[in-house]
């Protein structure tokens, strides 16, 4: 049963597009084509108060804008990957990084004619919790550098948080997987990942790698479980493919 909810968030992110600060300048125009954007939408420019995403579908602003993942929102297919934009703007000032996810908002509100609400759906989703002992997590210092191998003991995570292994599971399964496990930090470590396919397929025939519910408790002491949960989704009742430019 969907549920259409009010968010006091989504409220405030309202008034703030129409009563907030905006960009001084901004450019908002179809890509010209080129290479992958990679697997993590990202704001591509570090300076405060500075916005850029190269050559992305329109799903990765928006993931960044409302800080969702991707099963967060639902619209129209092209918004996956058939159609990518450049997309560069600039503030007056500084602006945390709070007030510039907003401003990102409001720009493709104005630039995409873009009508959305937000409703509560029960999904299909794995959940990842705790096992019955402590996490086989190491903990690492907050200012080192994230990486992320693969080799013959498994995929090793470092300097990650949590949410960036339920982010590739959620790639590689069949359903959204959730954090649950009250790991807030960043760490180290490493799981077999042999026995997990692609896209929610088996993994090759010749594999002989333990499943990935093994994998999670024997390596990482947790636990992953298939649940019905309630999401809160960005559902886009419209949008424009052709954006309003410079």
């Amino acid at each position: 049963m969907k549920l259409i909810v009010t968010l006091t968030a989504l409220a405030a992110s309202a008034a703030f597009a129409q009563a907030g600060p905006t960009f001084e300048v901004a450019s908002v125009k179809r890509a010209a084509g080129g290479t992958g954007p990679g697997d993590i939408p990202r704001n591509m420019d570090a300076n405060p108060g500075h916005f850029a995403m190269y050559n992305v579908p329109l799903r990765y602003v928006l993931e960044w804008a409302y800080n969702l993942k991707d099963y967060e929102i639902s619209g129209p297919d092209w918004i996956k990957s058939e159609e990518r934009y450049d997309i560069v703007a600039k503030a007056a000032s500084p602006v945390p990084a709070d007030k510039l996810r907003l401003m990102v908002q409001a720009l493709i509100v104005e630039r995409f004619r873009m009508k959305s609400h937000m409703e509560t759906r029960e999904t299909s989703c794995y959940v990842l919790m705790p096992g019955k002992g402590p996490a086989k997590l190491k903990e690492a210092p907050a200012d080192g550098t994230p990486s992320l191998s693969g080799g013959p003991t498994g995929a090793t995570f470092h300097n990650q948080p949590v949410s960036r292994f339920t982010f590739m599971l959620t790639r590689r399964l069949d359903r959204p997987v959730l954090d649950q496990t009250n790991l807030k930090g960043v760490y180290d470590f490493t799981i077999d990942l042999s026995g997990l396919g692609f896209g929610g397929n088996p993994p090759p025939a010749e594999s002989t790698g333990p499943s990935i519910f093994t994998a999670v408790q024997n390596d990482l002491g947790l636990k992953l479980e298939a649940r019905k949960q309630p999401v809160d989704i960005l559902v886009i009742d419209s949008v424009e493919k052709v954006p309003v430019e410079n």
